[in-house]
């Protein structure tokens, strides 16, 4: 049933017995708990796995530098994630380099726009792994896109 709901793209709440072990491997897209299953338990599963459906078609990037696209996902380096958080905070937009650029400075790191395009290139490289794209929109920035 697992295999099925994976396949399938549906959210899965496994009901884990107990003395059994607790699943180490689970996607963003599903939980677990074991019984008696409290009822206000149950619902705020369930509400956390439909709020995780709606973020299925956006990337999420959470706080500990792991960004989360559909069912995969990919650690990034605090620096990316900076440059990424725009990004992703309005995915499908714009973003202009001159934002990048300044937020590249607050990190500390070289500002200039070979410094911005350098690391581009290695979160174009990383995201690669999560089928997502920073597309180059000539003359004013950038926009992150599904591959």
């Amino acid at each position: 049933m697992r295999e099925q709901c994976k396949v399938q793209g549906d959210l899965c709440l496994l009901v884990v017995e107990h003395g059994a072990s607790p699943p180490e491997q689970l996607s963003l897209y599903e939980d677990w708990v074991r019984p008696p299953i409290v009822q206000e338990d149950l619902q705020a599963r369930l509400r956390q796995l439909a709020h995780r459906a709606v973020l299925k078609s956006k990337p999420l990037l959470d706080p500990t530098g792991i960004l989360y696209f559909k069912d995969s996902s990919v650690t990034l380096s605090l620096t990316q994630c900076e440059m990424l958080a725009p990004l992703v905070a309005r995915y499908g937009q714009v973003i202009y380099r001159t934002e990048l650029r300044e937020i590249l400075e607050r990190s500390g790191s070289s500002s200039s726009s070979n410094a911005l395009d350098l690391h581009v290139m290695r979160l174009r490289r990383r995201l690669q792994l999560v089928r997502l794209a920073v597309r180059n929109v000539w003359g004013r920035g950038f926009v992150l896109e599904p591959i």
